[in-house]
């Protein structure tokens, strides 16, 4: 019974095999094949060499395999026409595989034809694709074309969905595969439209927590977030439409897929354009915002439609002529476009051309004619164009003036252009305002004086330290002038926790800096240090202890640091959460730096950067005495034109220009910058009024020859802030008679003023010295 039943298997199994070789068998045969010269044709396609390496010869080639194309062309199209009329007759497979072969043989012509065209001459390819005669039946054969696609296509489907059917009744498993994987993309689809907006805005409070300038994957993460339902959409239907097309009655649908990029994705793009463009041009006006979005609206929408319509054309009938037909209809139509966007901002072009001063001769004259009919829409174009350029111009200027260097480069060339541009010959009559008049025309600074933002980073590391309970001594070290005892007093306003002291360090040094550390405690004047120490130990207030030019406790030689170590010392061993800030010059710092090594003296070190050129422009029109008993005039200044100022008149262009000398010679130090700003004010003999020059820089070539020994001293100087002969002598090892006749030298030429008998370099001089020096790699500035 069982070898029966094993027989009975094997047979079954022998019947199956043999039945499913002749169906296979059977499959293979009935396989459409593209006809024999079609193929050859392609062959001799695919063997033409790249266009670059092309001969005369090989040109001659493709004209000729261009002819066997069209001719062939013109053939099968009418062997596919009779033979889709024979399949609506007839409705079988023989007539169908005789439908698929020459579909599939035009399709192998029109892959040819296509390539051919890009390997042809411009001559051939225009008079082929173009609008004279040969290029008009070539449409008519094309469209022709198109229509029996488009006819096989719908029987292609119905063939397609009847197999489809028949193989559901027999195994409707790989169906229901698919529907099971587009049911949970459409899932997680739904997951992610009901918490995206929850987790974007949890991510952006945690941004927001954690840091006040978040990175750019950020930024971009809130960006797309902005169209986030959107975008979910489009990858779901892609996603969708991919697995739908792996059966074969679906095929199809990657056009649909196509249409859904184009246009779905196209318009994800307009709604982020457009949300970066609202978000810049927020501070433009509404009409501006408008204006652009409109245009971006317009081209957009314009390309979107464009891309999609050439996309089908050369998926369905291939870079043929009614491809290049398209192409040449959508150049006419962005031509349109462009003319309406042009009339659309006539008004605004023409209204902001009026309010620059200097245009070309070419610019003026569309300006006169931009009412004109016809010549009116040239001039606008005119404008227009202009008009692009030079914002264009000024946006890169303004780009690159955020970096220092360039800044530089550009105040250096503009103070050469303005000394070629002054004339004296006008200024006779301009004598210099002298010394304390100055103040009345620009004012200095107290404690009622505008407050620039600067340093608002360094404050922000400082505030860590000394706004809160913990004992710590902080240092801010910075070029003389640079604004560090601003900062200081700045800090001393904004602590709420502690009692705050500020002294400004004796030039006498450690000793009377205890007096009058003592006097700030509410002690006696002659209070030792053991009861300063005690009195820390045992107060019941915090203090916050700022101590202004530090400098004054450093020596540059060796054990210079002595003073400074022992102030230190008797503040950490207070042993309360007493806080303390120096400050100290950056060229005092650099000794310190060298000797302590990288033994810890301070828990934090700041270094107070330049001033830009803006923070140095506020702080220059805040001291400026806008009373009208004292008034400024910068009108007479002759200033070059500057590429990124636009100022209206001609007095704020000069204004400008000035201070962006001003800046440059400075360097950015402000104190720097207020010195020779008021050494520019000159008054009228005859009118009394007073006017803005430019200002000559003392002459350093003096001090570029002057020998090493005298560099050391004046070095020392620097160093020291304020330094008397006998601490000069004891910092460069020279005789006190050495140093005595150097300083005298150097007060004749007024390189430095007496302070208390002691020694330090003159605000007029200071610029000037500290530059020989760095150029003398004696000191870093």
């Amino acid at each position: 019974m069982i070898t029966l039943y094993r027989l009975c298997l094997l047979t079954m199994l022998l019947l199956f095999t043999g039945i499913s070789h002749a169906n296979w068998r059977l499959q293979v045969d009935d396989i459409p094949q593209i006809s024999q010269p079609a193929t050859e044709l392609q062959q001799k396609v695919t063997a033409l060499p790249e266009p670059l390496f092309m001969s005369q010869n090989d040109h001659t080639q493709v004209r000729r395999l261009l002819s066997q194309v069209l001719r062939l062309q013109d053939q099968d199209i009418d062997s596919f026409q009779q033979s889709l009329a024979q399949f609506r007759q007839q409705l079988n497979d023989e007539t169908w595989q005789q439908v698929e072969s020459h579909y599939l043989t035009l399709n192998s012509l029109s892959h040819s034809k296509q390539t051919l065209l890009a390997l042809a001459d411009d001559s051939v390819r225009e008079q082929l694709t173009g609008f004279g005669p040969t290029g008009v039946i070539q449409f008519k054969q094309e469209l022709k074309l198109t229509q029996y696609n488009i006819e096989y296509f719908i029987f292609y489907q119905i063939r397609s969905f009847k197999l489809l059917f028949d193989e559901l009744l027999i195994s409707p498993i790989p169906v229901v595969w698919v529907g099971i994987k587009v049911f949970v993309i459409y899932l997680l689809l739904m997951w992610w439209l009901a918490n995206s907006g929850r987790m974007l805005k949890r991510l952006k409070q945690n941004v927001s927590q954690s840091t006040t300038r978040p990175p750019f994957w950020v930024h971009l993460i809130l960006l797309f977030g902005k169209a986030q339902k959107s975008i979910a959409w489009l990858i779901a239907i892609t996603l969708s439409l991919r697995v739908l097309s792996q059966i074969e009655a679906l095929v199809h649908l990657r056009y649909l897929e196509t249409l859904t990029w184009w246009i779905l994705g196209g318009s994800i793009a307009i709604s982020l354009t457009l949300e970066l463009v609202h978000r810049y041009s927020l501070s433009t006006g509404e009409e501006l915002v408008k204006l652009r979005l409109s245009t971006l609206r317009r081209y957009v929408w314009s390309a979107i439609a464009a891309g999609l319509v050439l996309q089908i054309a050369a998926e369905t009938v291939g870079k043929g002529t009614i491809y290049y037909w398209i192409v040449s209809f959508f150049w006419f139509w962005f031509i349109l476009i462009t003319l309406s966007v042009i009339l659309m901002w006539k008004k605004r072009v023409f209204h902001t051309l009026e309010r620059i001063p200097e245009k070309p001769l070419l610019v003026v004259w569309a300006v006169d004619k931009q009412n004109r009919w016809l010549i009116g829409l040239i001039a606008t174009i005119i404008g227009a164009t202009w008009l692009s350029f030079y914002q264009l111009k000024n946006r890169l200027i303004s780009l690159l003036s955020r970096y220092g260097i360039f800044n530089q480069v550009l105040a250096y060339l503009f103070k050469i252009e303005v000394e070629k541009q002054t004339s004296s010959e006008s200024d006779n009559q301009l004598v210099r305002v002298k010394g304390s008049d100055t103040f009345n025309y620009v004012l200095p600074g107290d404690d009622n004086s505008p407050l620039v933002n600067f340093g608002e980073s360094e404050m922000t590391k400082l505030a860590k330290y000394l706004l809160t309970d913990s004992p710590t001594i902080c240092v801010v070290s910075g070029e003389r002038g640079i604004g560090a005892t601003r900062l200081l007093v700045q800090m001393l306003d904004r602590v709420k926790n502690a009692e705050p002291i500020y002294i400004n360090c004796p030039i006498a040094g450690y000793d009377e800096l205890l007096i009058d550390l003592a006097l700030s405690l509410g002690l006696e004047q002659d209070t030792s240090e053991i009861k300063i120490l005690n009195h820390l130990r045992k107060s019941d207030t915090s203090y916050l202890i700022a101590i202004d030019n530090c400098q004054r406790l450093v020596k540059p030689k060796v054990g210079g640091l002595a003073d400074l170590i022992k102030f230190t010392n008797l503040l950490r061993r207070s042993k309360k959460n007493h806080r303390a800030v120096f400050s100290i010059e950056k060229a005092s710092w650099r000794f310190v730096d060298r000797a302590r090594g990288e033994r810890l003296l301070f828990d934090l070190v700041c270094f107070l950067p330049r001033w830009n050129e803006a923070e140095l422009t506020q702080l220059l029109d805040s001291r400026i005495n806008q009373d009208d008993q004292f008034p400024i005039h910068f009108d007479g200044l002759v200033v070059p034109k500057q590429w990124d100022n636009d100022s209206e008149s001609e007095e704020e262009r000069a204004k400008q220009g000035f201070y962006r000398i001003l800046w440059h010679y400075a360097d950015g130090n402000p104190t720097v910058a207020l010195r020779f700003f008021r050494y520019s004010l000159k008054r009228d003999k005859q009118t009394d009024k007073v006017y803005v020059r430019l200002f000559h820089t003392p002459d350093s070539e003096e001090l570029e020859k002057m020998p090493k020994p005298m560099l050391a001293i004046i070095r020392s100087i620097v160093q020291l802030g304020s330094a008397s002969p006998e601490e000069l002598s004891d910092s460069t090892q020279l005789t006190i008679s050495e140093v005595i006749g150097t300083l005298r030298y150097f007060e004749s030429r007024g390189y430095i003023e007496w302070t208390e008998d002691k020694a330090r370099v003159s605000d007029h001089w200071f610029r000037s010295i500290t530059n020989v020096l760095d150029r003398q790699h004696l000191l870093v500035k």
